[in-house]
């Protein structure tokens, strides 16, 4: 069989903003090209920037039965020997500002390959005849390329690719509908990388489609070509995304009414009616474009969610220079936000140990002179892909992370660094780009910020200004494993691929030569009772030796139940009342040990009280618990009625549920709807005798929130107030033999996955001996998800009551916390994949 690869014909193939080509044309350079090249080419390579000429070249090459080997432009001499070194193309076409590091590379490599300069091929020269009707077509069998991975975590391999590789993928990609004949793409992405080089040359040049070339990836080109030239596809990586997205979201903050009309698209959610709204922005853009397509990375789910809203139809798919290259790709009506969609056709993706392996005729037969690393990534057929997923009940392929890139900390936990640099790059709008690693035992991460920044405010002021406003938020809503110890500033940018893939084994250095923390002259500690008895309190909260002088969170770790226990400490001993904002004023133990000498009450000098756990828990014999209110009976009732009637919800594992024992019941938190959903569980007396946990926000301190709560039975923690009131009246209702409903995560899931767990209930479950009921709640997110008004109604949710958790006597209760946590994703795990 045989792959057409390009046809001639009057139609346009190529253009740009002073150039046009149509078939006849560029299939004439192709010809000539392939009569230039010495008669025994086998391979040649391609060292430039995008252009009319690397596809003359490319095509020219195959017409001569060639094999084409695709060179980063922006490889150094180095990179390039290596290649050359490696696969020894006979002929290596190059642009004249790469003709002098084409010469070095081919003497560093030993090698006696010729060079042709692009610009110059056509000098002087007369186009052969060709007959009407004429095609550039290869045998399947034959091999189509070697495209050298981009080598982000070591040396590069050349990925070998057959033309019935490329027309598998071809044909799975036109299947689903996204090119079609005549098809307008935009070629802003490099060709030497796969995605571009299949999606904005092969696969439209196959099927009459036209390329449209911008000068260069700047906006002002990019509109400007667009102006002239519409298209109906663009290809680009998330970094492209996150700037095109950044630039209107900011504009947007700075207008009462952009924000409104923002408001509005996302309260409608339709694409025509966003475009129209948006009209503005996508007349910058030559009119609303088809589809934008996302690939080589993942694509943060805020810049997706928000590009949806402002009408670009964003279309996110999975796959690797090894699949030639997609994997997965949504189908046209059927996208699900954070999924590269489902297998394409003639792929099959199965999940081995966590990995997600693929089978199919786009798969590599293997890599370049490296039978031993070819024999690891493909076993029995399969091609192990090196990175993490799921495949949900719907078929909808997830990742979850890279194998190779995952930071494994010495108690055996996993980190996803992409998935923590997404989370902190969101913290601040100064952050320009992050990277986290793992760097002489401690999580650090690199983060850059515009030179100007520096320059206005000066390097210490910025270094303050990332850790209040971004590294310290991060940290509070993460896990203490994945807690950011120490960072550098850079204004350099990071070392990436040129399709935005941080190479992670070159950041070392930016720690090395980037640490912005001076060295600090060291004061000598204070003196004063208060101080001495804190800093014992302290470190053994922390298991740390204490520096007076450093930030209590940032570099000493001091968590939220830290703080709760230093503030029963200071009350029960000062008769000091610590709110949170107080660990933000004084960040230093010398400053808070100043604060609590400045304000402490006389009245409580004596013997120092030892303030545990146990102890507090203890104190709430003294409480009064509000008696259960008949409103509170009639609301939940009425909740749970409602919620029956909206929604098709399964109960699972009810008889998991004491009738008559004091129990706590921990379940994700998917949706506003999930107390309501819970208590479609329970009888007229349970109702009665259960309880809920919640933490204070703005609403729940006026109005319609505040009447419901005074007269539910809800007890509402408040930091900034009574944290010891509010764990002694939960203590209370578990010794009355109440059930208490915690929501361990503290707020709304905004993409379905489980948030860490607070130790609260942790807490209450060890010391009062108290049995913890984990809840898996699936369905609920997708269906009544977060900022959307409509909830979709007849929607099937489920809610499984687990057995029994006890923790152990030796156990943490960070640890039990989350081995609570992990029963209840390893049952939503499942259901996505049922």
């Amino acid at each position: 069989m045989t792959l057409k690869l390009l046809s001639s014909s009057n139609l346009p193939a190529l253009a740009g903003l002073d150039f046009q080509f149509n078939y006849n044309e560029v299939y004439k350079r192709a010809l000539k090209i392939s009569q230039i090249l010495p008669q025994e080419t086998s391979k040649t390579a391609i060292y430039a920037e995008n252009a009319p000429e690397w596809i003359f070249a490319c095509y020219g090459t195959w017409q001569k039965g060639a094999t084409v080997i695709p060179i980063d432009a922006k490889s150094n001499v180095d990179e390039v020997a290596f290649v050359l070194n490696d696969a020894k193309p006979e002929v290596i076409f190059t642009s004249i500002e790469n003709e002098k590091n084409t010469q070095d590379a081919i003497q560093k490599a030993g090698v006696n390959t010729k060079i042709l300069i692009l610009e110059k091929l056509f000098e002087n020269v007369e186009f052969p005849e060709q007959p009407e009707n004429s095609v550039i077509e290869r045998n399947y069998k034959d091999l189509a390329l070697i495209v050298y991975t981009s080598g982000t975590t070591g040396s590069p391999k050349g990925v070998m690719l057959s033309f019935a590789n490329l027309a598998a993928n071809m044909n799975a990609v036109i299947e689903a509908k996204y090119f079609f004949e005549g098809v307008r793409v935009l070629a802003m992405l490099p060709f030497h990388h796969i995605l571009p080089l299949m999606g904005t040359q092969i696969v439209p040049l196959a099927i009459s489609g036209k390329i449209v070339f911008p000068k260069s990836i700047a906006p002002a080109e990019i509109s400007a070509v667009l102006q002239k030239y519409p298209v109906d596809m663009v290809v680009s990586v998330p970094r492209f995304y996150e700037m095109v997205h950044a630039n209107i979201i900011t504009k947007i903050q700075q207008s009462k009414v952009a924000k409104l009309l923002f408001g509005i698209a996302k309260l409608v959610d339709n694409m025509k009616f966003s475009q129209k709204l948006f009209g503005m922005i996508h007349k910058k853009f030559g009119g609303p474009i088809k589809y934008w397509i996302s690939g080589g990375a993942a694509l943060d789910k805020k810049v997706w969610s928000d590009l949806q809203t402002l009408g670009f139809p964003v279309r996110e798919g999975y796959g690797m220079t090894e699949c030639a290259p997609i994997i997965s790709f949504p189908r046209i009506n059927k996208v699900k936000m954070g999924s590269p969609g489902q297998p394409l056709q003639g792929i099959e993706v199965k999940i081995d140990d966590g990995e997600i392996i693929v089978k199919g005729a786009n798969v590599t037969s293997g890599y370049y002179n490296r039978p031993e690393e070819t024999a690891q990534s493909i076993r029995n057929g399969w091609l192990y892909t090196g990175d993490l997923g799921y495949i949900d009940n719907e078929g909808f392929l997830f990742i979850t992370g890279r194998r190779k890139e995952i930071i494994v900390l010495a108690n055996g936990k996993n980190l996803n660094p992409a998935e923590m640099e997404i989370n902190l790059q969101r913290q601040s709008a100064d952050i320009l780009e992050t990277a986290v690693l793992m760097y002489e035992g401690t999580l650090r991460a690199i983060v850059r910020v515009n030179q100007t920044l520096v320059d206005q405010l000066g390097n210490d002021a910025v270094e303050e200004k990332i850790r209040n406003e971004a590294i310290l938020p991060y940290n509070r809503n993460s896990p203490m494993y994945k807690r950011i110890i120490k960072f550098v500033l850079t204004t350099e940018e990071l070392p990436r691929t040129r399709v935005g893939k941080l190479k992670r084994h070159q950041l070392a250095s930016y720690i090395e030569k980037g640490n912005t923390t001076q060295t600090r002259i060291k004061n000598p500690e204070p003196e004063t009772a208060v101080y001495s008895q804190l800093k014992s309190v302290l470190e053994k909260q922390i298991s740390l030796p204490v520096d007076c002088d450093v930030h209590m969170e940032m570099d000493l770790g001091l968590d939220s139940l830290g703080k709760i226990a230093l503030q029963c400490f200071v009350e029960e001993n000062y008769g000091v009342k610590v709110a949170e904002r107080d660990f933000e004023k004084y960040q230093s133990l010398r400053l808070f040990a100043e604060m609590v000498e400045k304000n402490r009450d006389t009245a409580y000098e004596g013997i120092l009280k030892k303030v545990s756990w146990a102890d507090i828990i203890k104190s709430s014999t003294n409480i009064e618990l509000k008696k259960p209110h008949f409103f509170h009976f009639l609301t939940v009732s009425a909740l749970k009625n409602l919620s029956k009637l909206l929604y098709k919800t399964e109960y699972i594992g009810i008889e998991n549920l004491p009738e008559n024992t004091p129990v706590i019941i921990t379940p994700n938190h998917q949706s506003f709807a999930d107390g309501a959903l819970l208590m479609g569980a329970s009888t007229k007396t349970q109702i009665y005798k259960t309880y809920f946990f919640a933490k204070i926000r703005s609403y729940i301190r006026s109005g319609w929130f505040r009447n419901f709560v005074n007269r539910s039975n809800v007890i509402v923690m408040d930091i900034n107030e009574n944290v010891k009131s509010s764990i002694g009246k939960l203590a209370k209702a578990l010794k009355e033999g109440n059930r208490v409903v915690i929501f361990p995560e503290g707020t709304r899931t905004k993409d379905g996955d489980i948030a860490e767990f607070k130790s609260t209930f942790a807490i209450i479950a060890k010391e009062m001996k108290i049995p913890v009921i984990p809840v898996c709640i699936s369905g609920a997110f997708e269906k009544i998800k977060v900022g959307k008004t409509m909830p979709k109604f007849g929607s099937k949710i489920k809610v499984q009551f687990l057995k029994q958790m006890l923790p152990d006597a030796t156990e943490s209760y960070e640890n039990f916390a989350e081995r609570v946590r992990e029963e209840i994703d390893k049952v939503l795990q499942k259901e996505r994949c049922i």
